[in-house]
């Protein structure tokens, strides 16, 4: 029969195992987030375009790309959007100073039975993925969601870029608007 002592040792034990796994994460750049709505996670496993929106800080404007996009959800990272970009860009150049993004997703012209009905916006950070493996793991899944445009995603000035999304504003064709962000967790 195993004593209280020995119980707390265990827990004690399991704690500082799942410390160390937050800590490493942490150390990573992972981030602990609440899973999206089941809605964001629809739209972005069968969309794959959208309005990416940066900011020239330097110009006082903005920017807006179209942009092919995989939404994945990453063991290390999380549901993070993958995008990629060529580097000698102005969006690149901009991104490499300023990290805010909104990104645009809409079902409009989708082939389905609940097509044209929503359409999101999504908040957040976007970083470059400078870790080769991470890159490549991330090109490789990207790819593979758009098979048909290697050249937006294959080759030495591709960069590959990762959102993590804060929040989300999902409206409906009646111009209802469900608030979503990282720190409320729920819509």
């Amino acid at each position: 029969e195993r004593s209280k002592s020995d119980n707390m040792k265990d827990q004690r034990g399991q704690d500082s195992t799942t410390n160390d796994a937050l800590s490493t994460m942490a150390r990573d750049g992972s981030q602990l987030k609440p899973p999206f709505p089941e809605l964001v996670r629809e739209m972005l496993s069968k969309c794959r375009l959208a309005y990416l929106s940066t900011v020239d800080s330097a110009m006082e404007s903005s920017h807006l790309s179209l942009m092919r996009f995989t939404y994945l959800n990453d063991a290390g990272d999380g549901e993070v959007v993958i995008m990629s970009t060529n580097t000698k860009t102005k969006k690149f150049e901009m991104l490499q100073r300023q990290k805010g993004v909104a990104l645009l997703v809409h079902d409009f012209g989708q082939n389905s039975l609940s097509a044209g009905l929503y359409s999101i916006t999504l908040n957040g950070n976007c970083r470059i993925v400078e870790n080769k493996a991470k890159a490549d793991y991330y090109r490789k899944m990207h790819l593979a969601h758009n098979p048909d445009y290697p050249q937006f995603i294959v080759g030495e000035d591709i960069a590959i870029l990762c959102i993590d999304v804060t929040s989300a504003r999902i409206c409906d064709i009646n111009d209802q608007v469900t608030k979503w962000n990282v720190g409320e967790g729920k819509p």
